[in-house]
């Protein structure tokens, strides 16, 4: 049996496009908030999460952000670094270590935009509950049938730990 041809599948069309539009978005509002206010998208998603809700631990705040501990623990950690971010002792329990976001931090989320996590995130939640199950059922299907569904999911626009033949190493063994 002849292979179809892709321009003559246009619900392969629109997901396509979609997915195009979506990145190019994606990519639009992480290099205007790199090049205006030097942190990273994922940086600006984690302050402002912190900000809306203070005083989490980062077990806390992987929750909050939907992503995992380890992820939000290295992003935190940048923000840190860069004094937006201060961790200290939780007052009514020592061995907990709570985040506030600094002057400095909170400074700059009043110049900076609306995190484009945020945006999607309330878009999604925008849907009828049985169009987000079924697009979210369709998008693991569809990373599944294209070999990518082992890729493990990181923060939007933080870049992997990995890096050189490492990365090239999971990359291929996500495929398989």
């Amino acid at each position: 049996m002849a292979k179809p041809k892709r321009n003559s599948q246009p619900d392969v069309f629109r997901a396509i496009n979609a997915l195009r539009r979506m990145v190019r978005g994606l990519r639009s509002a992480a290099e205007s908030v790199e090049r205006e206010l030097r942190i990273s998208a994922a940086q600006l998603f984690v302050l402002s999460e912190l900000a809306q809700v203070p005083d989490q631990s980062v077990k806390d705040l992987a929750a909050l952000t939907m992503t995992t501990h380890s992820t939000v623990s290295q992003v935190v950690s940048q923000l840190i670094s860069k004094g937006l971010v201060t961790r200290t002792a939780d007052e009514s329990d020592a061995r907990r270590a709570v985040l506030r976001v600094t002057r400095q931090g909170t400074h700059l989320l009043k110049k900076s935009p609306r995190a484009i996590q945020e945006d999607l995130i309330d878009g999604f939640g925008a849907l009828r509950p049985s169009e987000r199950r079924g697009l979210a059922n369709g998008l693991e299907r569809w990373l599944d049938a294209s070999g990518l569904g082992g890729v493990p999911p990181g923060m939007l626009f933080e870049k992997p730990l990995l890096t050189g033949s490492a990365h090239a190493r999971a990359k291929k063994a996500a495929r398989r």
